[in-house]
């Protein structure tokens, strides 16, 4: 199992509830390129609270998706639901490298609720103050039988799984990617999917934590569809921006208004959460990303809610792309949609 290992092409696949997005992304000399990417449809139930019901069918998802993005290319790069994995950041005596490993084993296997037999293990060392001697490890656990699950459906598709992230994670390569973390003294950076929404915690530049936004896409497709009866691709079209003149726009903004403060509240508890965990002042940035990033009014809401400044991640301020993929007009909703993929095909090997 690699996590967070960068140099090889591969395509980053990011597995949701409802689609996988797929994306091509070179480096050259520091630089990166999105070459091309795919977005393919997967069988509602394929994929249920991340245990994947239908292995052939979401093979043949994944396949199709590679192959519209480079058919001579079967190494990928996939990641897990952050909810189906353990982390944790361990404040840590400074050790020799050749020593964490052994020192990290011992505190999973005081931390976590399964046999350390039952689950891969990987580690990143976050911080080391040569000063107070001490250093912060991020700790992540996945049960074995999750990660096989994955391994063996990329393996029906003919893949070859070269390296298995967290989508959480993957997220935050791209935001490292296209800003400069070290001017946020602490930000929040969401991935807000159909069915869930997780949140990161950055401080100084380093992960802190995570937590689960118990609010996602679901609940605006919900709630529109309750108070306006649209179809659903009327909806999806509402929540990526595009509302047509026919349609009671005072239903639509009603609807969500409520669950844009419904969401702005839920991420209200997590702040606090994360404020008072560690003595963190006021927040800098809240970053968005993810296919329900751009849902109309949901950042003036957010602002409202917790006096921060809220933008959409854009994971092109430093990743070009290649001629003609892609318009201009394009770019803000194709990002907030590719973020984890692209983060994904970023980490070489």
């Amino acid at each position: 199992m690699q996590l967070f290992r960068k140099k090889q092409t591969l395509i980053g696949l990011d597995i949701g509830t409802s689609m996988i997005k797929a994306a091509k992304v070179t480096e050259k000399g520091g630089k990166y390129e999105l070459e091309s990417y795919a977005v393919e449809p997967i069988v509602e139930g394929s994929i249920q609270s991340g245990e994947i019901k239908d292995p052939a069918g979401l093979a043949q998802s994944a396949v199709n998706a590679v192959m519209k993005c480079d058919p001579d290319i079967r190494d990928v790069a996939i990641a897990l639901p952050n909810y189906s994995i353990l982390s944790d950041v361990l404040t840590m005596d400074l050790l020799p490298i050749k020593e964490i490993r052994e020192a990290v084993m011992i505190e999973a296997q005081r931390i976590s609720p399964f046999d350390i037999s039952e689950v891969e293990i990987d580690y990143a060392v976050l911080e080391s103050n040569e000063e107070t001697k001490q250093m912060k490890v991020l700790l992540v656990a996945a049960k074995n039988d999750i990660v096989l699950s994955y391994v063996d459906c990329m393996n029906g598709a003919g893949l070859q799984t070269v390296i298995i992230d967290v989508n959480l994670f993957a997220l935050l390569n791209i935001f490292e990617l296209n800003y400069d973390l070290k001017t946020y003294n602490s930000c929040i950076v969401m991935n807000i999917g159909t069915e869930t929404t997780d949140a990161a915690f950055l401080q100084n530049g380093i992960f802190h934590s995570s937590r689960d936004i118990p609010v996602a896409g679901s609940n605006f497709q919900n709630q529109l569809g309750m108070a306006t009866g649209l179809p659903p691709d009327t909806i999806h079209k509402i929540l990526n921006g595009t509302v047509d003149h026919d349609i009671d726009i005072d239903k639509v903004t009603d609807a969500l208004n409520n669950v844009s403060k419904e969401f702005a509240n839920a991420v209200g508890v997590a702040l606090s959460y994360f404020q008072t965990s560690d003595s963190v002042g006021s927040l800098d940035l809240i970053v968005l990303a993810g296919g329900y990033a751009l849902v109309p009014g949901l950042i003036n809401i957010l602002e409202l809610r917790t006096g921060t400044e809220v933008i959409v991640l854009n994971p092109f301020n430093n990743i070009t792309c290649s001629e003609g993929i892609v318009s201009e007009a394009d770019k803000a909703k194709l990002g907030s949609v590719l973020t984890v993929a692209m983060g994904l095909a970023s980490r070489t090997y």
